[in-house]
């Protein structure tokens, strides 16, 4: 089920609810989670919190089964409407309207002739609990106060101890009435998202860890470009002192440009540099070999296909940045760019 459908038959409680939902699932897959491996379960009635009106807990699936990983809980207006509550003091927004507005509305009237004599020192009280009836509990004292002549309704705890009290129509009078509005007022709801990033960065490495088919030794941690440390590793192709200068180079341009990266100067071979990498979560590498001396052209790698294109530096940084920045993917650098085979590193 969408988020669309679960809003409009009311599984999700409402839309804003249903967006930060979605904006939720958008940053896990962004991190890389699997979409297969993500599953949104609502909080049964006995789970809720006391704050919240509806709640919905993000699920990854890990070896240990499914691990709540974020929460999203529509609070209502609970804390503010509690702190106005018990400071007496409004806590609403009010927003100036362009034009006025006709707006309809229930409206409760005690008599405080009457009420003041029959409640004495909890009429105040009574007053503050008809004041907090909100419209569609007053659409409905209404009809029952045609219907029946007497109504009750919730009050704090009166002086006897009880929190009910019964509200006759000769007290208590309920219209709907016609006003101009100038000003909209309203409580602010809130939306909690909670997110429990160690829990989050576990399953994510858990299921981005994988081995190469047919080598178990070959193991590959596929983090995408906007969570991975380094974004990029510089292999000289051999140990040929010509070389190391030129990666440098290209290094400290790439850190100029924000884009983090290594160099692997190391005496094994270029395979087991990249291996290494690979496992590390390194998502791209650059090559600088012999035909980088002649004609100023390196490779780029792709850490998961191991696929390589060659163009000249300038190309390679430009391709880096898009894929970095989101702008471009591999399949669209692989498009524009020769393919590259590979050369030996003995020359």
């Amino acid at each position: 089920m969408g988020i669309g459908q679960a809003v409009g038959s009311r599984v999700i409680d409402n839309e804003t609810l249903g967006y930060f939902m979605g904006r939720v699932m958008l940053f896990l897959v962004k991190l890389g989670v699997d979409r297969s491996k993500v599953r949104f379960r609502q909080h049964l009635a006995n789970e809720m919190a006391h704050y919240a009106c509806d709640c919905w807990d993000a699920e990854l699936l890990t070896s240990y089964g499914w691990v709540e990983c974020v929460g999203c809980a529509d609070r209502s207006a609970y804390d503010l409407t509690v702190h106005s509550k018990y400071t007496g003091t409004s806590l609403a927004v009010k927003e100036a309207l362009p034009e006025p507005v006709k707006v309809e509305e229930w409206q409760a009237t005690l008599d405080k002739k009457l009420a003041g004599p029959r409640f004495k020192k909890d009429a105040k009280a009574v007053q503050s609990a008809v004041d907090a009836l909100d419209q569609p509990t007053l659409e409905r004292l209404a009809a029952e106060l045609g219907q029946t002549g007497s109504v009750a309704i919730e009050t704090p705890a009166l002086s006897d101890g009880t929190t009910r009290v019964e509200l006759p129509k000769e007290l208590l009078s309920i219209s709907k009435t016609a006003r101009l509005q100038n000003i909209r007022e309203y409580t602010p709801n809130v939306i909690e998202p909670s997110f429990g990033i160690g829990r989050i960065l576990y399953s994510l490495l858990e299921q981005v860890y994988w081995h190469r088919p047919n080598d178990a030794a070959r193991a590959v941690l596929s983090l995408p470009l906007a969570v991975a440390p380094n974004k990029l590793l510089i292999v000289p192709l051999s140990s040929n002192p010509q070389l190391n200068p030129i990666a440098r180079k290209l290094s400290a341009r790439l850190r100029s440009a924000g884009i983090a990266n290594m160099i692997d100067a190391s005496s094994a071979s270029i395979g087991k540099r990249y291996a290494r990498n690979d496992e590390l979560g390194t998502p791209l590498g650059v090559t600088v070999d012999f035909d980088t001396l002649t004609d100023g052209s390196v490779t780029l790698r792709e850490r998961d296909s191991m696929v390589q294109v060659r163009g000249s530096e300038d190309e390679v940084v430009m391709a880096i940045r898009a894929l970095v920045e989101g702008t471009e993917t591999w399949e669209q650098v692989v498009g524009r760019m020769a393919v590259f085979g590979g050369q030996a590193d003995d020359q």
